[in-house]
């Protein structure tokens, strides 16, 4: 453990989040609160609706893993994000079940990370980075741990987001396309319907 910080950094401040966060880990499994602690220092300036998890959720989850770390002092983020629109939340509701079909352990630590991991593949960049994680090896540790019968699927080493959405597209029956995001398909509505 590090020294602890006696004031929590500023929310846009990733690394010394990272270590404040850290610096208050649970005992727990460190491989998780590693990867949780990632994910939060990563997203959290976006406003705790970046995670893709409900308040009672983020509850349980900082009280597990870092535990006293809103009692500590830890900032909460002005903005938040809006809503997500129908389609969105489809997807993202689909990308969690689809993970959550394939869950290892199951443990209560598989649905947060199968709605973070849901909400982060909506992102534009690559999934390991918008999850604040330090590369894809560490995205694949987090695969094999949690969701491994989908990591044992994923022999050649896709890229985590292209897979999934290829696995979606061809559970459905529909042929996969090379888009590495949905809305960039142009076949949203066969996949997720009208919105309307």
């Amino acid at each position: 453990m590090g020294i602890l910080h006696a004031a929590p950094p500023g929310v846009g401040d990733t690394t010394l989040l990272y270590r404040w966060l850290t610096d208050r880990q649970g005992r727990c499994n460190v491989f998780d609160a590693h990867l949780f602690a990632c994910i939060l220092s990563r997203r959290w300036s976006a406003g705790p609706g970046a995670l893709g998890l409900d308040d009672r959720a983020l509850g349980q989850l900082l009280d597990r893993y870092f535990p006293g770390a809103f009692a500590a002092g830890l900032p909460v983020p002005d903005s938040s994000p809006t809503p997500l629109p129908p389609l969105l939340r489809s997807e993202a509701d689909d990308i969690a079940a689809l993970l959550l079909a394939h869950r290892s352990l199951g443990i209560e630590e598989e649905d947060w990370l199968a709605a973070i991991v849901a909400r982060a593949m909506l992102d534009e960049g690559e999934l390991w980075r918008d999850l604040g994680l330090a590369g894809p090896s560490h995205l694949a540790a987090l695969m094999e741990r949690h969701f491994d019968s989908l990591a044992l699927l994923n022999a050649t080493g896709t890229r985590w987001k292209a897979f999934l959405y290829r696995f979606l597209c061809a559970r459905d029956g529909l042929i996969p396309c090379g888009a590495p995001v949905c809305r960039d398909c142009g076949a949203e509505a066969v996949c997720f319907g009208s919105g309307d």
